[in-house]
């Protein structure tokens, strides 16, 4: 495995920046998992610990693993990569092979999967979620603009950054 766990005190990081590179969202075991891309963290520190915040809607098959499990990746790339995290973002990992789609290598990693191809990963214990409400935006030109006519909405899921990962091609 080309990795090496790095502290994040020493990790050069602009969450700002690399969203737009996009980022994988993964959650699961080495034997059932799925992904989806997302293009959208939150990064910083909560009750004095490292985390990092992502969404996923009740319609995407990766939530249910989320909802299901202790721990989630969130996995950054280079651009050569952007197509298959477009295959990711837009195909369901119940409907198709999403791994053999996106020409992913998985790699199991101690309560999760890891990819080969990844530059950046933080392995994530699950610590909080919570739906989000219609009621509790207090900018609802916001919410208007983005949900529109929808009647579900994401949950937020926040996890605790017990390790992050980069990629070592020495």
């Amino acid at each position: 495995m080309n990795f090496e766990e790095i502290n994040l005190k020493e990790l050069d990081f602009n969450p700002f920046k690399k969203v737009d590179d996009w980022a994988l969202l993964t959650a699961g075991t080495r034997d059932e998992f799925n992904m989806m891309t997302v293009t959208g963290v939150m990064c910083g520190k909560f009750f004095l610990k490292p985390m990092i915040q992502v969404y996923a809607h009740p319609d995407r098959y990766t939530y249910e693993f989320l909802k299901d499990s202790d721990y989630f990746t969130v996995s950054f790339f280079d651009i050569p990569h952007h197509p298959a995290l477009q295959v990711c973002g837009k195909v369901h990992g119940n409907e198709c092979d999403k791994v053999a789609e996106s020409g992913l290598h998985p790699i199991p990693f101690e309560n999760t999967v890891i990819f080969e191809e990844a530059k950046m990963i933080f392995v994530c214990k699950k610590v909080y979620h919570t739906d989000v409400e219609k009621e509790n935006f207090d900018s609802q030109e916001l919410f208007k603009e983005y949900y529109k006519d929808m009647s579900t909405f994401h949950t937020i899921f926040l996890g605790q950054i017990e390790k992050a990962l980069v990629r070592n091609d020495n």
